[in-house]
């Protein structure tokens, strides 16, 4: 959804500095979580750009849709390797993200339902601005 998001989201409101946080930080700050949440550290945050990902601050940068698809296929292929590699007893086992929860479980959850959230901004912003939102994805390899 996010990818589909960047692609329908018109170049006049990538950056439109009225919208705040500007769309293209919402994204960014999505992707950067579901990256960090899909670690092994959270002391070491993912630094694939040097832009901050906090939502309140103003953007010293301006990430492009390029950038971001490229760092959203990233994050994309970790997680399916992540995914693919886990076992039961890691799912059940303690979560060193003693914010979301104790077990990895959670984590996940927590990074699904975070995820939700700013993608649902993100529908929003396309929404108020005349853009027909991302539909749902059930199946990634559906086109």
């Amino acid at each position: 959804m996010i990818d589909q998001a960047i692609t329908l989201c018109p170049d006049k409101l990538w950056a439109e500095s009225t919208n705040k946080p500007q769309f293209w930080q919402e994204v960014y700050h999505t992707i950067y979580y579901l990256d960090f949440y899909f670690g092994t550290n959270w002391r070491k945050k993912p630094d694939r750009f040097d832009c901050k990902e906090d939502l309140g601050e103003e953007p010293e940068i301006i990430l492009t849709k390029t950038n971001l698809q490229s760092y959203l296929k990233e994050v994309r292929e970790k997680c399916l390797l992540f995914l693919k590699n886990l076992t039961t007893a890691e799912l059940e086992g303690k979560n060193s993200y003693f914010w979301t929860g104790s077990t990895l479980s959670h984590r996940l959850i927590y990074n699904i339902r975070h995820s939700q959230h700013h993608i649902g901004k993100i529908n929003s912003i396309l929404s108020k601005n005349g853009v027909e939102a991302a539909k749902w994805v059930i199946d990634p390899n559906k086109k």
